[in-house]
């Protein structure tokens, strides 16, 4: 599951030789979606630790009069060795899936930091604006003129990848239109609108798209620039609600694990009267 939550750029090298067809691996779903496959199957697969070693002897609730080593969680009694077995599988298991998780974060600000810095950049016509929502985070408006110079590039995507071969990248080599591919072939268009064509074809951040997608979307907005703005920002609040989603589990797990700390090895600590646990 660790290569789901690779950034592209990283699968595509060659230090990955698992991922070598184009009929084996199909890019289907973008990167932000796929960082929640390891922490949903923690989650799920946590719901056994509250089975593991049952107690061997009734247990009684815990009190501020009475000290015992068991706490009623969820329907059920969970001895001190319960919650230890627990808070390892939580602990160690969720830091190997969160870290690689959190490892994407530095890459998707600077993805952030560059679309912002193309507000100015490049040459543009100018004329009347698309009229994107301010939900897509975009520095400025786009110029429908610009957006139409992308789309209507006389090249297909097929003679694209073909004459923009990009080194060391396996979506390229296997036919797949590449971000940096699209801004080789529309090096004269506006930078801003490019990025907005590229991600509003892929839902992979705006990096890799199947080329018989590509081609069908891209004649799609030649006839209708509309459509693009309504896959962009379909494309950005789905993004949006991953990253959410990715915190809130990544929340969890440490609240999770935090909590089977306590119960074992501080069952009887007055500190933790006040705890949500």
């Amino acid at each position: 599951c660790c290569y789901c939550l690779l950034p592209i750029e990283d699968i595509c090298s060659s230090q990955y030789p698992i991922v070598n067809s184009r009929n084996y691996f199909q890019y289907t779903t973008s990167t932000m979606r796929s960082f929640f496959f390891p922490i949903v199957l923690l989650s799920l697969g946590a719901v056994g630790a509250f089975q593991l070693n049952p107690p061997a002897r009734p247990l009684q609730l815990r009190s501020k009069s009475d000290s015992t080593t068991a706490r009623h969680i969820g329907g059920g009694l969970e001895d001190v060795e319960t919650a230890r077995t627990a808070f390892y599988f939580w602990f160690f298991g969720g830091s190997g899936a969160a870290g690689i998780a959190r490892s994407a974060f530095p890459r998707m600000y600077e993805n952030v930091r560059t679309t912002q810095q193309l507000k100015d950049q490049g040459p543009s016509l100018g004329g009347e604006t698309l009229g994107i929502s301010p939900l897509i985070g975009y520095p400025r408006d786009l110029y429908v003129s610009d957006v139409e110079q992308v789309v209507k590039n006389p090249l297909s995507v097929e003679q694209m990848v073909e004459k923009y071969p990009v080194e060391n990248n396996l979506w390229s080599r296997n036919g797949y239109l590449t971000f940096k591919c699209f801004q080789e072939a529309n090096q004269k268009a506006n930078p801003l609108a490019v990025r907005a064509v590229m991600e509003s074809m892929a839902s992979s951040g705006g990096e890799v798209v199947e080329p018989e997608k590509a081609q069908e979307k891209l004649e799609q907005y030649a006839s209708n620039v509309d459509a693009l703005k309504q896959d962009l920002l379909k494309n950005k609040l789905v993004g949006y609600s991953s990253i959410a989603t990715l915190f809130f589990l990544l929340g969890l797990a440490d609240v999770v694990a935090a909590g089977h700390l306590y119960h074992g090895w501080f069952p009887e600590w007055p500190g933790a009267e006040n705890f949500p646990w």
